[in-house]
């Protein structure tokens, strides 16, 4: 009774990671045209790996005291080597997978406009100089664009705005040594 007490307690606790490796596939497999080709068998690929090493490491550890039991120390000691030895491959390999699929099939930012700096707005071609598509908004004064250039319908401005006002600071005092009587 012992016995099962610990296997059903070993597979309880890689029963989460099994099931999340199981959805990975899942996921992976239903993803359709949202994950490039490559990506997605990248993606699978590193999955099932992972999930088999998991299987394997579950089975081991569930069988442990029965192996221990029938064969000895010397035999769990290969039986040990051997699964470490699958893991130290397996789960790099499964987990370089997925990184893998993560950037494979990325395509790069689109380039800036050329001639103004990263990251600067710029105005859709082709509209009045108000900024406002078909024309300034109901009761705005359309000469007002032109007194205020930059300024918005709603007072705004699209001007960075002024240097702050720099505190005035009183003259300064003539040194003492100076005075002329």
């Amino acid at each position: 009774m012992a016995m099962l007490g610990y296997r059903l307690t070993q597979v309880l606790g890689h029963l989460p990671i099994l099931l999340t490796l199981l959805t990975v596939l899942v996921l992976g497999a239903t993803a359709g045209r949202r994950l490039p080709g490559r990506s997605r068998s990248f993606l699978l690929a590193g999955a099932a790996i992972l999930l088999l090493l998991e299987l394997f490491t579950t089975a081991w550890v569930a069988a442990l005291p029965e192996l221990i039991r029938s064969g000895g120390i010397r035999q769990y000691q290969t039986w040990s080597l051997a699964v470490s030895l699958v893991g130290w491959i397996g789960y790099p390999v499964g987990l370089g997978l997925i990184v893998t699929a993560v950037f494979v099939g990325r395509t790069a930012p689109p380039s800036p406009v050329p001639g103004q700096p990263w990251g600067t707005w710029t105005p859709p071609a082709g509209g009045p100089p108000t900024g406002h598509p078909g024309g300034p908004p109901p009761g705005y004064a359309a000469g007002q664009a032109a007194e205020h250039p930059g300024r918005g319908a709603w007072g705004g401005s699209d001007h960075p705005p002024a240097a702050p006002p720099q505190a005035d600071h009183p003259p300064a005092a003539p040194p003492q040594g100076d005075r002329a009587d």
